[in-house]
């Protein structure tokens, strides 16, 4: 008896057509404009990613620190919302900010060679050494490049809609397993939101861009992309892609500040150098490893001077970061950091240091002492064994070296 072919669902013929569409989709089109809101659940977006790297540390991943917090002192709204503007055309693109936290920021990047200019770090760019990149023209590429999704997402098409004018396929995504072994986080999942349950997706019919995403984890939205606008394959002007800083401002060769910038040295230099007391652990096992790194202070970004202790025991097993500026600085750098509740007060010999809870994802704890703000983290401590380690924490010679 002869088998009877298998026929397609018009359920499995929607989900191929959706596949197709997201395949490639960059290549249907040469120009593009595009204008996309951006909207952040702050309070969510951290849960969800707190929730994400204790998940992947379950399954034996190990990931490496990775702040989900922005360092500065001034108050957090609940919710945030800023614009984001896009060109492209071929390899060459242009990118712009307006609100949120970069508010101004604009970028233009010509294949390899990349101009930028913010508030903070003023105007940057690689023209003297093309082979450092940026990031410039990667600003939301996931959503006119959606093809690396296709390994991080489950899709199901649940339906039909429209955003800014243009027909869609509605998408429920899941995200998929991740390799234990990688510990990493998947960049565009990141774009999209890191610590989702699932995404709804509205794929643009003809192109098969993202015009729309939302990421959402116990039923609660906390990240939103939104086109507002779109326009493919229209003449985009050559000066979108001509790069002028404000008046007044230089532009700086990042490579060259980065290179001064950071330096490795001993325990006795960085005491010497820094603005600060440096601190040491006052005791450290036999066998344990140590570099030091000091970061010179800089006018812009605006960042005090810091100083970086890296312990590692010769195994690799163990490991602590204890990372130290003017406490003066603290809360202008750690900001948020420091005054989010999640923290519990503790007592070591006499001495108060702040840590992390037992059931939090990476160890953390932070003390001043001596004029000094030192915050120690670790993927394989506790918090318990921070704690000591910071009430330990005593001035580091300047004289000999060690």
């Amino acid at each position: 008896m002869s088998e009877v072919p298998h026929r397609s669902t018009g359920d499995e013929v929607e989900l191929g057509a959706l596949l197709a569409l997201l395949h490639g989709a960059d290549d249907r089109f040469r120009t593009v404009q595009a204008t996309y809101r951006t909207w952040r659940h702050e309070e969510r977006l951290r849960e969800a990613f707190r929730a994400h790297v204790e998940e992947q540390k379950r399954r034996g991943a190990s990931i490496s620190s990775v702040s989900a917090f922005r360092r500065s002192g001034d108050p957090e709204p609940p919710e945030t919302e800023e614009t984001v503007r896009v060109w492209r055309d071929g390899q060459r693109f242009r990118e712009e900010r307006h609100g949120g936290r970069r508010d101004g920021y604009y970028g233009v990047a010509d294949g390899p060679l990349w101009w930028f200019w913010d508030e903070g770090m003023g105007a940057r760019s690689n023209q003297d050494n093309p082979s450092v990149g940026s990031g410039v023209g990667q600003e939301l590429q996931v959503m006119l490049n959606p093809t690396p999704l296709l390994s991080s997402l489950s899709f199901r098409v649940t339906g039909h809609s429209q955003v800014a004018g243009r027909a869609t396929v509605t998408t429920h995504a899941t995200p998929r397993p991740q390799d234990p072994r990688h510990g990493r986080l998947v960049r565009e999942l990141h774009e999209l939101g890191t610590g989702a349950h699932h995404y709804q997706l509205e794929v643009d019919q003809e192109r098969g861009v993202l015009l729309a995403v939302t990421a959402i984890r116990d039923e609660q939205p906390f990240h939103k992309i939104t086109t507002l606008a779109i326009r493919f394959d229209e003449p985009i002007p050559a000066e979108t892609f001509q790069f002028a800083p404000p008046e007044g401002e230089q532009i700086q060769p990042t490579p060259t500040r980065a290179r001064h910038s950071l330096q490795h040295i001993t325990l006795t230099e960085a005491q010497q150098r820094a603005p600060f007391t440096v601190l040491m652990p006052d005791r450290v096992p036999a066998g344990w490893q140590v570099h030091c790194m000091f970061i010179e202070a800089s006018q812009r970004p605006p960042t005090p001077a810091l100083v970086s202790l890296s312990y590692r025991s010769d195994d690799g097993h163990q490991s602590i970061s204890i990372s130290q500026i003017a406490a003066a600085d603290a809360s202008r750098q750690y900001g948020h950091i420091i005054d989010d509740e999640n923290w519990q007060e503790v007592a070591r010999d006499g001495t108060s240091v702040r840590v992390r809870p037992a059931e939090w994802p990476q160890a953390q704890a932070h003390i001043e002492r001596h004029g000094t703000f030192a915050f120690l983290v670790s993927d394989n401590l506790t918090g318990d064994q921070l704690a000591t380690i910071a009430a330990g924490l005593r001035p580091a010679p300047s004289g000999d070296s060690i």
